[in-house]
């Protein structure tokens, strides 16, 4: 297992300071786009242009980002 972080990027930035053990990184997609449907569901206000996960190793490196919009999913 490593650790991801999934930080939220744009005009309201936020970070994952706790990470989530993944097995790799497809399951580490998988879990931003769970993060990122339910930010889109709970938090409508945030889905806008520049708004997305960033999906970020333990070693710091940005593997990914989800685009917080209800047609991403």
């Amino acid at each position: 297992m490593a650790r991801f972080y999934f930080h939220l990027v744009g005009d309201t930035p936020a970070h994952d300071v706790l990470g989530q053990d993944c097995a790799d990184n497809r399951e580490a997609r998988i879990h931003a786009k769970a993060l990122a449907r339910a930010l889109a569901t709970e938090k409508p206000h945030l889905v806008r242009d520049g708004n997305s996960i960033a999906i970020v190793t333990e070693g710091g490196q940005e593997i990914d980002r989800i685009v917080l919009a209800s047609s991403s999913f």
